[in-house]
């Protein structure tokens, strides 16, 4: 019988040691795997038709017997294997901001007054350097270790330190690749590591030794030594569940996630993610096997690197957005995404007239209620993802994106090439101009007469406002990016605040979207 699973992303904060990212379960329950969860996992990712940059093992390079001599007598000392792949696994510093409730007296408190804070505190974690291209060095690790962070450090085997950006990350199936430009890496550090070698064949046996090496509580890389105790287990994480998982009795402590699972080839054969911390059991860990996300990962390694663009830059899509979660998505037998609720190109209730551009999701064949699922390769399940995913990517680079649409009563997966467009594009007539209420022009009249918005020389059409100046409405995020200023609190366009809308909202308008073509 299945029991209820609780895990907790937690982080061993400085204080005592220095912060360190792991998975901790306080319930364990396991499943095998079903041939639903298999195929789900395993057409995660379109097979890629360029040649890989990973190195990989081949399916001849079998572990049968790695955990033996010649004379089939068990090798315990494995200090061989760990001196050529110790130089292969970093260590990963980031910061973790952290809110916390408190009171400021026993009032307050008796009272329930209690204040929300916000901290930036240290936490570090574990990666596996994954491949080396012509200008950079890429290290696969966890989502969970490198996602909601402005700053990553990277530390190599011979202590070197140095900063790395985000290059694609998948947080469906947890794992992200990040980089580090080789032009930032001393030469005696690059004679001293190693590119890792992937076991990507599903040839796993319960029993099989392995490796488990990490930055431990944020020590610094250690060793743990185990075995493969099962195959196929199925966890919750706060409400995501991670099918085909391996389990092992190898040690994987806090600041092990994204550190790597190796066999007695000296092969990675898994991201380790979680364990379960209950002082009634010993030696329950679990690793994300390489063989179902190799797919992922490769597409991951192709994904542009994210750096910080100015405004005058960064591109857009020109959508407005809502976030379809995955309980929503369950409950409504939709996809979840983002969904388009509407276009730059038309005039919005609760949005300028200033906000008015092109729209590049139109102009490529983009519908309203489609869903999007991918940007790039990159899976998206919430407005705010994709909005915080086009900001780093130039005005004129051509995207590829991935929907959902829906057709003759399914929905049916498609893909489009999105040139995206500026933030200063030039301000345009609605296209729904016969919809625009009279209070909207002179709105935008008062402005123009007030200089708020100045002439457009080129089509004499109000020119956008600046980010400050179009900020009028209450989304969440207190902040507005782009021309898409929001008023109610329940659109999202793709360089404007952060505000999705509620569950109602979302649900309100599904029921009158599926009525329509259910």
């Amino acid at each position: 019988m299945k029991k209820v699973l609780a895990i907790v992303i937690a982080a061993v904060l400085f204080g005592g040691v220095a912060g360190a990212t792991v998975m901790w379960i306080s319930n364990i329950g396991v499943n095998n795997r079903t041939a639903e969860v298999q195929t789900e996992v395993q057409t995660e990712e379109p097979e890629s038709t360029e040649s890989s940059i990973i190195e990989k093992s081949s399916a001849a390079e079998g572990s049968d017997a790695a955990s033996s001599d010649e004379n089939g007598t068990a090798v315990l000392d494995v200090s061989g294997i760990v001196e050529d792949t110790m130089p292969q696994v970093v260590s990963i510093t980031n910061t973790m901001l952290i809110e916390q409730q408190g009171y400021s007296s026993l009032f307050d408190y008796f009272y329930g007054n209690a204040e929300t804070k916000e901290y930036e505190v240290p936490a570090s974690g574990s990666g596996v350097i994954l491949a080396k291209t012509d200008d950079e060095l890429l290290i696969l690790t966890n989502n969970h270790v490198v996602e909601d962070t402005e700053e990553l450090t990277i530390t190599f085997v011979d202590g070197t330190s140095v900063d790395a950006n985000l290059k694609g990350n998948d947080s469906s199936l947890d794992i992200a690749v990040i980089a580090v430009p080789l032009k930032d890496i001393p030469e005696s550090t690059l004679d001293a590591i190693e590119v890792a070698k992937f076991h990507d064949e599903d040839d796993l046996k319960v029993g099989q030794g392995v490796i488990a090496i990490g930055n431990a509580l944020g020590y610094g890389q250690t060793v743990t030594v185990g075995y493969i105790s099962a195959l196929g287990r199925e966890i919750n994480a706060e409400g995501t569940v991670y099918s085909d998982l391996i389990q092992t009795d190898a040690a994987i402590n806090p600041g092990n996630s994204g550190g790597a699972l190796i066999n007695m080839d000296g092969e990675v054969i898994g991201i380790n993610v979680a364990k379960l911390s209950n002082t009634q059991v010993e030696g329950f860990g679990y690793s994300i096997p390489i063989y179902k996300v190799m797919d992922a990962i490769e597409n991951l390694s192709t994904a542009k690197t994210k750096l910080e663009l100015a405004d005058e830059e960064r591109g857009r899509m020109g959508v407005y957005m809502n976030t379809i979660s995955e309980q929503n998505a369950q409950a409504l037998g939709i996809p979840a995404g983002v969904i388009i609720k509407g276009f730059s190109d038309e005039y919005t209730y609760g949005y300028s007239l200033d906000s008015v551009q092109s729209s590049p999701a139109r102009a490529a064949g983009l519908l309203k209620n489609d869903i999007i699922t991918k940007f790039d390769g990159q899976t998206v399940t919430s407005a705010d993802e994709l909005s915080s995913l086009v900001a780093y990517y130039e005005k004129g680079s051509t995207v590829t994106v991935t929907y959902e649409r829906l057709e003759n009563g399914s929905y049916v997966e498609h893909t489009t090439e999105v040139t995206l467009g500026a933030l200063d594009d030039p301000v345009i007539e609605p296209v729904n101009k016969d919809e625009v209420p009279p209070e909207a022009y002179r709105e935008a009249e008062e402005k123009k007469s007030s200089g708020a918005g100045a002439e457009n020389e080129e089509n004499g059409s109000l020119s956008p406002l600046s980010p400050e100046e179009s900020q009028q409405g209450n989304g969440n995020s207190g902040s507005t990016e782009g021309n898409g200023a929001q008023d109610n609190g329940s659109n999202e366009e793709d360089n404007s605040g952060s505000d999705t809308g509620s569950s109602d909202e979302v649900y309100d308008l599904f029921r009158e979207f599926l009525e329509q073509y259910h």
